[in-house]
């Protein structure tokens, strides 16, 4: 076995190396650091973006409730007036045949009044 013999060149270069080596990993990690700040950060912008979203969310929700209520409101007001409007129907109906009756009661009326002066 071989003993090598450490000298100052020699111990110059093993600290170089272990300088540039201290220094490479000095750059990785605050490289690691810079890139575990920006997902950090990116972290946190889409946390409150999906906040956002869930308030939109809910926002369109109520609006898309509010909607159907009116919707449910209109149909209801819409049924009724159409019954009212049957209603009228029948009860225009009811008087036009209540006005012919009466209608033809007159004019017969007038025929016997005719008939009784012609004779």
């Amino acid at each position: 076995m071989s003993t090598e013999r450490w000298n100052d060149e020699r111990l110059d270069r093993l600290a170089n190396r272990i300088e540039s080596v201290i220094e490479s990993n000095a750059r990785i990690i605050q490289a690691l650091a810079n890139a575990s700040a920006e997902a950090r950060e990116e972290r946190q912008q889409l946390f409150e973006s999906a906040q956002r979203h869930d308030r939109l969310i809910e926002s369109n929700a109520r609006v898309i409730q509010a909607l159907a209520n009116a919707s449910a409101e209109a149909r209801e007001d819409w049924q009724q007036q159409q019954a009212i409007i049957l209603q009228h129907q029948e009860e225009i109906r009811g008087l036009q045949t209540e006005n012919r009756r009466i209608l033809d009661i007159l004019l017969n009326q007038q025929n016997q009044g005719e008939d009784s002066t012609d004779d």
